[in-house]
């Protein structure tokens, strides 16, 4: 959530700046734009890596199957 909050404040920036004829706003859009890609965390990581080194069921069905 707080990723697309900085995407959209960087949409307005960036959009502020044309309209606004303001060169300086467009590089500030870009850069809160790079802070939300780089800042963004993967929350999808963190949940296996709660488990330890217990795989999830279907990567071992997958496993079991040979494929």
């Amino acid at each position: 959530m707080r990723t697309l909050l900085f995407v959209l404040a960087a949409i307005a920036l960036v959009a502020w700046g044309f309209a606004g004829d303001m060169p300086w706003l467009w590089g500030l859009g870009l850069l809160v734009g790079l802070g939300a890609l780089l800042g963004d965390k993967d929350p999808v990581q963190a949940r296996y890596a709660e488990q330890g080194t217990e795989t999830p069921q279907t990567v071992r069905r997958m496993r079991s199957k040979d494929l």
